[in-house]
């Protein structure tokens, strides 16, 4: 808008009544006077300044505006909202002074216009659809998606203003940003408009090029329109019914988009021209009419069946109804026909349904979604100048992400509550593991500090830097939990390696060879976990490698093999009737036993499959089939390695088991173990040993059980048990 020719006070008084003209349906008198203060206060900020755009910044504000009363009926909050969306509010002062004048409605508008002005653009050419969540995350109230819509339509407007490398820029975040938006909106004039204007300047041969051969073939086209409608216009009036027909041209985009997309030449685009058969139908005829409206074209022309969408009978997820066919008309010519009633006419042009599902990939449907369709339903029942839109217009979208910038402007998405540290490992993993802190917003913060939209991130590495536990704390997203355990996890295999090189030289030492044996003696003397615990223990200092030699080598007769690593203990034995010892265990098949000894280390009981092992001063001592012993017995001294079977079991009789256990420190474990064992099974606890570190237990129970299945019983109780994660009987 120009009045170089005018003097101040004249171009003021015309902007101002242009404004007014478009208000005219805000009646109230309160609200009108509130926007002629807003006018009056933007002329006194910035007076003839002009802008960043070099437009004059009063003439901007007043066209965007009216764009929002004119194209879209917003109300007085957002009318004043646009007039006033470049007025400072940086200080506590400006913005109290604000809301005391036009409202904490209309203060939050132009905060939030403000906040999205300040966001970096330049690299939204890679994943848009970030931007795009982002300005919805940000716009908490539909208002200010609208106005800040209205604000681009006139930049675009006034696009010649900029430097040629500017309007490029504009354009393609017009494209890329604000047109998908108008799109999801179901403002669809609005998109169209910025997709032509940006189309101009992004693309302008391809753009002069498509408009020069829809403008040399515009004469031969209307005419053979004008022909193809009078057959249809006949029939449709014989019938009785009441209707306008509007003939269009698909938009130079658009039609630019089909051929790219299709891969074929302008002359190839067969429905870039259509029509538009309105019906005058009451609401419970209409679908009946636009099927009888079809009935009669197609009896003209011969329908393409693979190119019917019925959008009446089940109308779009965006609320669009209509009837579209592509019939074949004189010539060989393809004719895309839509028809529709008033009332459907009236939401598909009037951006009053969301179009953009109709025209976008299908894809699942996310919470920007669900908040759009609240947006559109708003829009639906929302009459001009009705002041009730400030009552529903701040539905906040549940999102449940947050957007964040690197430093060179790339846009990150992260979930709500996300860190410095899940940041750093959505950058790329070497960054995340290595990250010691980063600055937020130019200041320095630390790895568990929570993000919000908007952040701009500059993370801070380190060499030295590596992952510990506590990270796991510290992280929200999947992916950097994973890495982290995963990081965790190679640097124990690392240090794991490293105590198993170490255990292996001090084995050489002793001249001793590695094996399974070797290694479950050593992790039941040093009561590992595992061998991997073993290994790791001994790197870390956990376990004294100096013990190793105690573990494997203790003083004993040469005949005799490596001793057990508890001492033996002797068991109850079960009477009969007379007072007789009742035999325990019979040996190869013709010896029973009443005084018998068993191997503390595997602890047999009534129901294990067992063997006797003569030794040198102890008799006959009994062990299980699976002792860890058992197989160097069986290489080395088998001619000492007796058969042996349980004899008939006495209730009196009593056998010392020892279980192992592990799971989460809790409060009343200890006593909820000791409950089940001793209460609920009637076994006597010997002894219980548990140790805790770092939220976890481990440790053993050593228990006379009455045989195996009396054992296995425990077991399984103990490991249903909260808090519990691996029970198991010491072997």
């Amino acid at each position: 808008m120009k009045h170089k020719e005018l003097t101040d006070n004249q171009k003021y008084r015309i902007l101002y009544k242009e404004l007014l003209r478009s208000c005219s349906y805000i009646a109230e008198r309160n609200n009108r006077m509130l926007i002629k203060q807003a006018f009056i206060e933007v002329l006194r900020h910035f007076g003839n300044a002009t802008n960043t755009q070099g437009e004059f910044q009063l003439a901007h504000a007043v066209a965007v505006a009216r764009i929002t009363a004119d194209d879209m009926g917003l109300d007085t909050n957002s009318i004043i909202s646009a007039l006033l969306q470049q007025m400072p509010v940086t200080t506590p002062q400006q913005s109290e002074a604000l809301k005391k004048r036009f409202g904490t409605d209309t203060f939050n508008i132009i905060r939030d216009l403000q906040l999205i002005s300040g966001i970096r653009m330049d690299k939204i050419t890679i994943m848009p659809e970030n931007f795009i969540q982002l300005l919805l995350s940000i716009s908490g109230d539909i208002r200010v998606l609208l106005i800040k819509l209205a604000d681009r339509i006139n930049l675009m407007r006034n696009i010649g203003l900029l430097s040629v490398a500017d309007q490029k820029q504009v354009s393609t975040e017009t494209h890329n940003l604000y047109s998908p938006l108008a799109h999801r909106l179901g403002l669809y004039k609005v998109k169209a408009e910025l997709d032509d204007l940006a189309m101009q300047h992004t693309m302008p041969e391809v753009y002069n090029s498509i408009k020069k051969k829809i403008e040399d073939t515009a004469k031969e086209q209307k005419k053979y329109f004008e022909e193809f409608i009078v057959p249809i216009r006949k029939s449709l009036q014989a019938a009785g019914m009441q209707f306008e027909i509007k003939a269009r041209t698909k938009a130079i985009p658009s039609i630019y988009s089909k051929m790219k997309k299709q891969e074929i030449e302008f002359d190839e685009v067969y429905d870039f021209f259509a029509i538009r058969i309105i019906l005058k139908a009451s609401p419970e005829n209409e679908k009946a009419d636009c099927w009888r409206a079809y009935s009669q074209v197609t009896d003209i022309y011969p329908p393409n069946t693979s190119r019917l969408r019925d959008w009446i009978s089940a109308p779009r997820p965006n609320g669009y109804e209509s009837l579209h066919v592509t019939v074949e008309a004189p010539g060989n010519n393809w004719v895309e026909v839509q028809i529709r009633s008033e009332r459907m006419d009236h939401y598909a042009e009037k951006g009053m349904a969301a179009h953009w599902r109709y025209k976008e990939q299908k894809g699942t449907k996310s919470s920007a979604d669900d908040w759009l369709q609240n947006i559109r339903s708003i829009l639906e029942k929302y009459t001009p100048g009705d002041d009730e839109i400030a009552q529903t217009a701040g539905i906040k979208m549940l999102s449940d992400h947050i957007f964040v910038f690197t430093p060179e402007g790339h846009l990150k998405k992260l979930r709500s509550g996300a860190t410095v540290l899940d940041f750093a490992f959505e950058v790329h993993t070497e960054v995340g593991q290595h990250c010691s802190g980063a600055k937020v917003n130019k200041l320095f913060v630390p790895l568990k500090y929570v993000l919000k939209t908007g952040d701009q991130v500059e993370v801070i590495t380190s060499k030295n830097q590596k992952p510990n536990i506590d990270w796991l704390n510290w992280v929200t997203s999947s992916k950097a939990i994973s890495k982290i355990k995963r990081i965790l996890k190679d640097a124990e295999f690392s240090q794991s390696e490293a105590g198993k090189d170490l255990l292996m030289r001090k084995l050489g030492q002793l001249k001793v060879d590695y094996n399974d044996d070797i290694g479950n003696k050593l992790v039941t003397y040093f009561k590992a976990v595992s061998a991997l615990d073993l290994f790791h223990g001994l790197a870390e200092g956990k376990y004294d490698i100096q013990k190793v030699k105690e573990a494997l080598i203790p003083p004993a007769k040469a005949e005799e093999p490596r001793p057990p690593l508890k001492p033996f203990t002797k068991i109850n034995i079960s009477q009969d009737k007379s007072g007789k010892q009742k035999p325990l265990v019979i040996i190869n098949e013709n010896t029973p036993l009443t005084d018998v000894k068993f191997a503390r280390c595997c602890q047999p009981v009534y129901g294990d499959d067992i063997f006797g092992f003569v030794t040198v001063s102890e008799g006959i001592k009994i062990h299980r089939s699976n002792c860890t012993n058992a197989s160097e017995m069986l290489e080395r001294y088998h001619y000492r390695v007796v058969q042996a079977r349980w004899a008939e079991q006495s209730e009196l009789t009593s056998y010392v088991a020892t279980i192992r256990l592990s799971g989460n420190d809790q409060p009343g474990i200890l006593k909820d173990i000791t409950n089940i064992v001793s209460v609920d099974l009637k076994a006597d606890i010997r002894s219980i040993n548990l140790n805790s570190h770092n939220g976890k237990f481990d440790g053993s129970i050593m228990v006379n059980v009455n045989g195996k299945a009396h054992l296995s019983l425990i077991i399984g109780k103990l490991v249903r048990l909260k808090g519990i994660r691996k029970v198991s009987r010491e072997s």
